[in-house]
Order: C-alpha cells, then sequence, then structure tokens
C-alpha cells in the first residue's frame, strides 16, 4: 500500500495523536500493515459467512439500514464475538420505527442457540431472526412477541469490497475484512398489535469480521456514510488510526456510488480537519473532528477522476463511552488496555467530482462516527 498522507489544518490533532503522516515506519521497528491488495472483484456469498474465529480478539458483524422517509426506519445487527467467558456468542438486536410507533428486539445467544449454512444460499438464523440470501438480494425476518416482520434488500449499488477486502496486521498477518453495501431498495411487511402494513425506502449495510480485537489495531476508528436518495448517490468513508504497535499511520477508503456506477474509489486520499471537539469529560481528552474537507484522486484513474468535497457538522448526536454498555465480563477484559469512547454526528456533506472534464456535485446527508480506544 502506498504512503497515506494526511493533511493537516490543526497541529493540535497531531500532538494529541489523532492525525498522523500516513503509514511510514517510525524510529523503533513497527509490525508491518498490508492493506487493501489485489484487483477489484465480485462480493461472493461465501464471503458473507462467519468465519468463526477462534481468538480472544475474534469479532464479527453484520449491520443494515433502512430509512422509510416520514414513516420510520429499520436498524438491524447480529454480532459475533469470542470476548469475555465462552466463544462465538452473538447479540441479534433492532429497532423498527414505523408510524409513531417503536419495536425493538434484543437477544443474548450462545454459540449453540444459533446457527449458519455452511454451503448453497447464505443463511443464518440467530434467535428470533434470520437474515438469508445473497450479496444482491437479503431477507432479513424477526419476530418479537406476537409482531412478525420480513424485509427484503435489493441491491442499487453493487456489493463491494476495498479490493481484496482485507487489512492485515503483523508478521502473522491477523486479518481484518470488510464488505460494503451501499444502496439497496428495502421492501417490507409488518404485522404488529393485529394489523398487517407495508413499507418502502432505501437502505444500506456493512459486513465486517476481524481476528484482532480493534482497540489493538487502531486508536481510533472512523466511518461516514452519506446517502442522497434523490438520485441514488452515495458517499462512504471508513479510516483506522493505527496502533503504535503498527507505525501510528492510518489505513483509509473511500467510495462514492451513484446508481450502479462506481464514481470513485480512492486509498489515500486527505482529509483536512476544519473543525475539531476536546472531550474535557474524558481523562484522555480525546479529539474529535467534527468537520472536515476531502480531496483525492480516484485509484484506477487517478488522471481521469478527482474528487474534492466537505463534511460539515449538523449536531453531534451522542457521546458513548462504551466500557459503561458492556456486561462485567466483556468490561473486565476491555478495561484493562482501552478505553473506548464512540461520538455520533448528523452531518451534511458536499462533494464534486471530475470524471474525464465534466463535474459532478453530489450533495446530501449522513452519519458521521467516530470511536477512540486510547490516545
Amino acid at each position: 500500500m502506498k504512503p497515506i498522507q494526511l493533511a493537516l489544518a490543526l497541529t493540535g490533532l497531531a500532538a494529541a495523536g489523532l492525525v498522523t503522516a500516513g503509514l511510514a515506519r517510525p524510529a523503533h521497528a513497527a509490525e508491518p500493515v498490508v492493506a487493501w491488495q489485489g484487483a477489484r472483484s465480485a462480493v461472493t456469498v461465501d464471503q458473507l459467512r462467519p468465519t468463526m474465529g477462534s481468538g480472544e480478539g475474534y469479532g464479527e458483524k453484520y449491520t443494515f439500514n433502512a430509512d422509510f422517509g416520514e414513516r420510520g426506519s429499520l436498524y438491524y445487527s447480529l454480532t459475533v464475538s469470542n470476548l469475555g467467558f465462552g466463544d462465538h456468542k452473538m447479540e441479534a438486536k433492532g429497532r423498527l420505527t414505523l408510524d409513531g410507533e417503536k419495536y425493538t428486539w434484543k437477544k443474548q445467544l450462545d454459540d449453540d442457540d444459533w446457527s449458519f449454512s455452511k454451503s448453497g444460499e447464505f443463511k443464518i438464523s440467530a434467535g428470533p431472526a434470520t437474515l438469508s440470501g445473497t450479496p444482491d438480494h437479503l431477507v432479513l425476518e424477526a419476530l418479537s412477541g406476537k409482531n412478525a416482520l420480513k424485509f427484503d434488500f435489493k441491491a442499487i449499488a453493487q456489493p463491494w469490497r476495498p479490493r481484496n477486502g482485507q487489512v492485515q496486521f503483523g508478521s502473522d498477518r491477523k486479518k481484518s475484512d470488510y464488505t460494503v453495501f451501499p444502496l439497496m431498495t428495502v421492501s417490507g411487511t409488518v404485522f404488529a398489535d393485529g394489523k398487517l402494513q407495508t413499507v418502502e425506502g432505501k437502505g444500506h449495510g456493512t459486513h465486517s469480521w476481524t481476528e484482532l480485537a480493534l482497540y489493538d489495531q487502531a486508536r481510533w476508528s472512523m466511518e461516514f456514510r452519506g446517502v442522497d436518495l434523490g438520485d441514488d448517490t452515495t458517499l462512504y468513508i471508513r479510516e483506522l488510526g493505527l496502533h503504535r504497535d503498527y507505525g501510528a499511520g492510518r489505513v483509509a477508503y473511500l467510495l462514492v456510488t451513484r446508481g450502479k456506477e462506481i464514481l470513485v474509489e480512492s486509498f489515500d486520499y486527505q482529509l483536512t480537519p476544519t473543525d475539531v471537539m476536546t472531550d474535557g469529560e474524558h481523562e484522555n481528552r480525546y479529539q474529535v473532528p467534527e468537520s472536515f474537507t476531502l480531496l483525492g484522486n480516484d485509484a484506477e484513474a487517478p488522471q481521469a477522476r478527482q474528487f474534492r468535497g466537505k463534511i460539515t457538522k449538523k449536531k453531534l448526536l451522542r457521546r458513548k463511552d462504551l466500557l459503561s454498555t458492556m456486561n462485567a465480563a466483556v468490561r473486565m477484559v476491555v478495561s484493562k488496555v482501552s478505553k473506548p469512547v464512540t461520538y455520533q454526528y448528523d452531518s451534511e456533506y458536499l462533494l464534486e467530482v471530475r470524471i474525464d472534464g465534466q463535474v459532478q456535485r453530489l450533495q446530501g446527508v449522513g452519519r458521521y462516527e467516530m470511536t477512540h480506544f486510547n490516545k
């Protein structure tokens, strides 16, 4: 991977260790990091299946969101983890708001309480919920008491992996793996309170797994997803600020889609903070870029495709100290090595993409999340 240069507007970030000068090695020897190798390729069913890692640091997560406009929204996730007592524990949870009503479910499952298909069609059965299908068409079904729902997620922009989808850490090459579902149509039926309703909207999702706990691979992580439902454009950003054991550099990824087309994919763009918040409530005084600018080129066609833009804070939605949300067993493990705090924002984005001399302007609203694991 090329060295990644991060443009700095505020030197205070560098002093705090949030912004780095890339993946160059520091004076002391650092473990190697290899990211996003190989050629672009289609997402397969096998890449959707749980990997069922054996190490303490293994974790895996499926997350899907849907927006139904004024009628409401859907959030759904499946998380597999080895942290704490027992391996391959799963948390299945979701939240549906529809026409002013709110329905939630959350189930903690041991490894023998959930299952998945090892061949053929992808399917996970997790207590009250199932997730099944193909990368282009996934089906979510869930039960909560007498209520039931079924949602079909069908790809508008094709499911995508940044090249081989993986970042490899250290000489033993422990992996983190990413699949993005940029934009999908969502149609569903909901049986609740004795009546059947139908609903339609747009959605997106991610599937990720890792053999190395996030607090061991990174000091911080950030993710932004912006969507303009009017013309089916999306902006997706994911970054890791690497742990000092891995050189304290930065692994970055940016994807822009319009309809079925990939407009831009970039691994070495510049991100320049323009507005930074210092968390005075935390002993580590974490620094969070709340607004920032973007500048870069497409990885496959750097001369033909360039972009510039900005992400602007609308409001801080919540600050969450993650230790307070963990059960005692997991908190005991994590607190020895990490003090994670997550910050979530509503944001606006504006992006100009120049393709062969013609400029396309993208803008909309999005959700920005940053998590600090340690200084």
